[in-house]
């Protein structure tokens, strides 16, 4: 017998979308008062004709106001609906690649499981939980992957602004009792030192972690900018694989920090790096009027472009920064350049990008534009799935 849930009633013509895989329904596509509905209750969603379309959950108070979770009208959504999708989830990550133990084990809407993302550390799990609908059930997420992963370190980072939209509190937290928030990593067989709590996102940027080997064939010898610089993953890819002097360019005295202790741990010293913390984006401004020259320029900026509203002001500002960095590079050098606002697709970020090349006077070639990596795979037709765009161009 199916679950009793309540009704939720699309307006006429409202249901196309989501039929044809689309998760979210809009609050200006339902009928009626949802006065009636708490933050993140599971509903059944019926077209205007009282036909069955999906189940998910409301939340009165936020603009996207129902997620799909389930289209069988059985569908009973409780910690074993949860363990079957999550564990899903990790089996496809797993079969792909066996020996792999950091990885995105869950990704929201492309594991059909809006609101949460699980990012794996070997025995650290990182949950960030956006919607109040997850909210609800983020006990039940914490048990079934405890069930799985017998002695995993639980860390709840849910610090997206998504949350407030949602009407939920931000939450940074060690949630497995008498675990650290530390954990040192190993990625291309450099070791990140990562503490979960002060760190960006779920800690460190899985979704790059193949496209820093763009660096293995061109690094050596090379003078390189890491703008945006993080924790230096850039950076140190790039002086591994042998180049000459690597400086950094960030903002954050917490992440210059972690970048400074990441250089040490892996063994190089400290002269071999210059530590520039400035904000990145006026820095490139006054190195390019002032005739610095690098070889390589590496751009990995965050999103500039949150709502399709302000697309038009994020391009002006990928182009800055792209610009800036075109007019220093040597001839014969090489633009290393990001975007991870899915707002902004592949073509507009390659028209960007030429762009800029046309200002700066500098004529660039295309030699690869890869995306992200197989564990966070694009559901189709979700286009809020594909985010990332890395480009490597060769600069003339």
């Amino acid at each position: 017998m199916a679950a009793a849930y309540k009704k939720l009633v699309l307006k006429p013509h409202e249901e196309n979308r989501v039929l044809k895989g689309e998760f979210w329904v809009y609050d200006n596509e339902l009928r009626g008062n949802l006065r009636s509905y708490q933050p993140g209750e599971i509903c059944r969603l019926y077209s205007s004709a009282d036909m069955y379309i999906a189940t998910g959950y409301v939340n009165p108070a936020s603009t996207i106001t129902f997620r799909v979770l389930a289209y069988e009208p059985e569908a009973v959504i409780d910690r074993d609906f949860l363990s079957r999708r999550i564990e899903t989830a990790d089996r496809q990550r797993l079969a792909l690649r066996p020996d792999n133990t950091y990885y995105r084990m869950v990704y929201g809407e492309a594991d059909f499981l809006p609101g949460l993302v699980v990012d794996r550390f070997d025995n650290y799990f990182i949950v960030q939980i956006t919607t109040a609908g997850m909210e609800n059930f983020k006990d039940d997420v914490f048990a079934i992957i405890g069930d799985m992963y017998p002695g995993a370190v639980l860390i709840e980072k849910s610090l997206a602004t998504a949350r407030e939209k949602e009407g939920i509190p931000l939450i940074n937290r060690v949630v497995t009792p008498g675990a650290g928030p530390e954990k040192v990593i190993e990625v291309n067989g450099l070791k990140f030192r990562i503490d979960f709590l002060k760190s960006q996102k779920t800690g460190f940027f899985l979704d790059q972690r193949e496209n820093y080997l763009l660096l293995e064939s061109i690094a050596a010898g090379l003078e390189v900018l890491d703008a945006f610089s993080y924790a230096g993953a850039w950076g140190l890819h790039a002086r591994r694989f042998g180049a000459k002097h690597v400086e950094f360019l960030e903002i954050s005295a917490e992440y210059m920090k972690q970048a400074r202790e990441n250089v040490a741990l892996n063994g190089f010293g400290e002269d071999d790096f210059t530590f520039t913390r400035e904000d990145a984006i006026r820095k490139l401004k006054e190195m390019s009027k002032a005739g610095a020259i690098k070889d390589i320029v590496i751009l990995d900026p965050p999103a500039f472009v949150k709502s399709r509203a302000r697309l038009k002001e994020a391009r002006r500002g990928y182009k800055e920064i792209n610009l800036r960095a075109l007019k220093m590079i040597r001839s014969g050098g090489f633009l290393i350049t990001c975007s991870c606002s899915h707002f902004l697709g592949k073509d507009d970020f390659i028209a960007v990008i030429q762009d800029a090349a046309l200002d700066a006077g500098r004529r660039i070639k295309l030699i690869e534009l890869k995306s992200q990596p197989y564990d966070h795979a694009v559901l189709l037709p979700l286009f809020q799935s594909e985010y990332l765009k890395c480009a490597l161009f060769y600069v003339y």
